[in-house]
């Protein structure tokens, strides 16, 4: 199922581990994400992996709270939701991917985030 991929991805980043985010991407991937500082673009599974992964590099808990998917014209939809501490600050961040797949991997994709952002604490 071409939506598997998308479920790795999103435990490969709440895991944070850069090598299993790379794996969900093919070498020729092209990716692009909206984000509150602006567009970014990468190409090939390091670059992407690399870009995701530093996202979240300075965060101690990444916990997913929430996880949707589905398809839209024959593109792929992900929805999912982390929270999670980084500098002792709680947040909340939701991330909206919209991607094809080839050969059981990401080839191409198109991503939307809420940007990180703060929430209530949660001791």
């Amino acid at each position: 199922m071409p939506e598997t991929v998308g479920l790795r991805l999103v435990e490969a980043i709440a895991a944070q581990d850069a090598a299993a985010i790379a794996e969900c991407f093919s070498q020729e991937a092209e990716f692009r994400a909206l984000t509150p500082f602006g567009l970014r673009e990468r190409k090939g599974a390091d670059e992407t992996a690399a870009l995701i992964a530093a996202w979240y590099g300075d965060s101690t808990v990444v916990d997913l709270v929430d996880t949707r998917t589905g398809e839209v014209g024959g593109r792929l939809h992900l929805m999912y939701r982390f929270e999670g501490i980084e500098e002792d600050q709680p947040y909340v961040v939701e991330q909206h991917l919209f991607y094809t797949v080839e050969e059981g991997k990401i080839a191409a994709a198109d991503l939307l985030c809420s940007g990180f952002l703060p929430r209530g604490n949660t001791t």
